[in-house]
């Protein structure tokens, strides 16, 4: 789950990272009316998705008429399709230097890594002045944000600031279970302060019911995704919808789905969707999953592959039952092997409903299908 900037800078503040003084979130140009602020300021459009910058989703603002005019703008300025719902001000401030931070996992080191950059701005994360120091074996100490700070380049006040911001960062990114913290840019001001002017953050969707922090924010951090897909991540599933294709793919495991589609796409077929039901998928599971499937226009045939361990075969049987018997005319390819296998086949016996044992085959039949 991403989180706008301004919840992000929220955690930054909680964390000890100092964060623009005044800033405020507004809903409604009319709002600013009603606000206290120190101009110059900036106005920040507040959208998950990336390239806000580009897209001229941040203005400037000297006084409170060109605020509320440029607020008005940007309230109507879909960013890669998507209109904010809110936007945050902060004060304009003297930048002397600019910064970049990150920590994520990666999956090369197969650890949890450091990156920084004595340079900020946009895409700096890929630039060959960003430098990484790995966090092996899991357990922090102070002694890598002093690390990552001296490959930065950078010394004194500088050096014992921002090694202290990257080690509170990590605080952060450890206690509520983040993949991704980003402050871009961290920068110096002309008094030798550091503040974070911009910040990215995810939490794990995986760890959500173990971080009261975000209770009921998911269905709010949607907005970057499709409707469908909206639908299926509150409905714990994993939905990545793929244009124009015509072949609906229902799995469970992220590694089988991605196996599924690109034998598809070897076969000469054009797969609609990534769906991953997950491990322990139940029929309420699998019935909605189907129903997000059947939505889709272009979808002529659903193919679902299905490895029975922690799901079982008869859970996903009885509401390919239920579908078969609403949808009589759509087509379904269907390999169940696995948990309960045998009790699966005795469930679809008479109902019309074949299974294919053969990946090669069953796949086979679905291009042909959607043909």
């Amino acid at each position: 789950m991403k989180l706008f900037e301004y919840e992000a800078k929220q955690l930054f503040h909680e964390a000890g990272i100092n964060v623009p003084k005044g800033s405020q979130t507004i809903h409604y140009p009319e709002e600013i009316v009603f606000l206290k602020l120190n101009y110059p300021i900036v106005l920040k459009t507040q959208v998950l998705t990336g390239g806000r910058g580009k897209a001229g989703g941040i203005k400037f603002a000297n006084n409170i008429t060109e605020a509320i005019e440029n607020a008005e703008q940007l309230f109507n300025l879909p960013i890669k399709g998507e209109k904010p719902k809110a936007l945050l001000l902060d004060p304009k401030v003297p930048i002397k230097k600019e910064f970049y931070l990150a920590i994520t996992l990666d999956r090369e080191y197969k650890c949890p890594i450091l990156i920084g950059s004595s340079e900020g701005g946009m895409e700096i994360e890929s630039s060959h002045s960003a430098k990484i120091v790995p966090v092996y074996g899991g357990d922090y100490s102070a002694h890598y944000g002093r690390k990552l700070a001296y490959e930065m380049g950078l010394n004194g006040k500088e050096f014992a600031l921002v090694s202290d911001i990257i080690n509170k960062l990590y605080a952060l990114y450890e206690k509520y279970d983040l993949e991704l913290a980003e402050i871009n840019p961290l920068a110096q001001l002309e008094d030798g302060s550091i503040i974070a002017l911009d910040g990215k953050i995810t939490v794990s969707d995986d760890a959500l019911d173990r971080q009261p922090k975000f209770n009921g924010l998911k269905v709010h951090h949607l907005n970057d995704l499709s409707e469908r897909e909206q639908r299926a991540a509150m409905s714990g599933l994993n939905l990545v919808e793929l244009g124009e294709g015509s072949i609906g793919i229902l799995c469970n495991g992220a590694g089988l789905t991605m196996a599924t589609m690109d034998l598809v796409q070897f076969k000469g077929g054009k797969p609609a969707n990534f769906l991953d039901v997950g491990g322990g998928a139940n029929r309420n599971k699998v019935n909605a999953a189907l129903n997000l499937v059947i939505k889709n226009p272009n979808v002529k045939v659903i193919l679902i592959n299905i490895l029975g361990g922690i799901t079982a075969c008869d859970e996903v049987a009885a509401p390919l039952i239920d579908f078969k018997q609403k949808y009589p005319d759509h087509k379904l390819v269907i390999r169940l092997l696995g948990n309960n296998q045998a009790k699966a086949r005795e469930l679809l016996k008479g109902t019309g409903i074949e299974f294919i044992d053969d990946l090669d085959s069953a796949v086979n039949a679905a291009v042909a299908a959607s043909v």
